[in-house]
């Protein structure tokens, strides 16, 4: 049966990762890679079982952070909403473990691509954007490196969805506490108000990346931007500088895409990184 919630301790801080559930990916060289030059492409894919030309899906996870500081309860992201057919499962996973909406008093939504933005299901939360993120979408938003198919569909997804946002959002700008032990890290490339969520309880950090990193194999090569990445320079130096950073203080990354829960810690492998994931199973707790 596949995993639900994942519960786990950082310090005094409960936390969960919460499936949303999941989505296939067709032809996922051209989302994840589209410029990965084709030698050096053959050989990251060949430890994880792929070629180029032989991998015709990509099954991505999707995995929401709830904390509980004590006095607050915070989730990270908001999964897809009634996007996907598989996915939207956040709010019925939350309340199989427990949880009713109504107890979660902040979200903090690292972007706004539909996938994360869900839909505004918590009625008691303010919820928590970048000022520049809002203003992008809710402009013009320039997607020159979709195609019109896709950046049509993008366009109305998130224009669906950010107005059930208007009367309980807070807008905010670069890095900013929240919360005691909860601070926000403007982490801009993916869009250009992404941002990424460091949480710290006695001396522990975790860092949730948004889609900062889509695929273990931006981290050996975090020049490889994917498709869907609005500023693709930016992308890279985000990456870098978070990996960096997780790898020198020995960090949790909480990765929304990766395999459930998308726990692991980052290594560094000469001048660029490789993933080490939490072993299930689910019961296992992480101190």
């Amino acid at each position: 049966m596949t995993p639900r919630c994942y519960r786990f301790k950082l310090g005094a801080f409960n936390c969960m990762a919460v499936s949303d559930g999941k989505h296939v990916y067709h032809e996922p060289v051209e989302i994840l890679f589209p410029e990965a030059p084709m030698d050096l492409l053959t050989r990251a894919l060949k430890p994880h079982g792929y070629t180029p030309r032989h991998w015709p899906e990509w099954i991505s996870d999707y995995t929401c952070l709830l904390v509980d500081t004590g006095t607050h309860r915070v989730l990270m992201d908001m999964g897809a909403g009634s996007l996907l057919p598989e996915a939207g499962k956040l709010v019925e996973n939350l309340q199989r473990s427990g949880i009713d909406p109504g107890e979660i008093d902040l979200v903090v939504i690292s972007h706004a691509h539909p996938d994360h933005l869900g839909g505004a299901l918590f009625p008691n939360a303010r919820f928590i954007i970048q000022h520049r993120e809002w203003a992008f979408w809710n402009g013009a938003p320039e997607l020159p490196r979709l195609s019109s198919e896709l950046r049509e569909v993008l366009i109305r997804s998130v224009n669906a969805s950010l107005p059930q946002l208007t009367h309980g959002i807070e807008l905010i700008d670069g890095d900013t506490q929240l919360l005691p032990g909860i601070k926000t890290v403007a982490a801009p490339g993916h869009t250009p108000g992404h941002m990424v969520v460091s949480i710290t309880s006695q001396g522990r950090e975790l860092l949730y990346t948004g889609d900062a990193i889509l695929h273990p194999i931006h981290m050996e090569h975090p020049e490889w931007s994917a498709i869907v990445d609005v500023i693709p320079e930016e992308a890279e130096v985000t990456r870098r500088g978070l990996l960096a950073r997780a790898a020198a203080s020995d960090a949790l990354l909480f990765c929304f895409h990766f395999p459930f829960p998308g726990l692991g810690r980052v290594r560094a492998k000469g001048d660029t990184w490789q993933w080490e994931p939490i072993p299930l199973p689910p019961s296992l707790g992480i101190r």
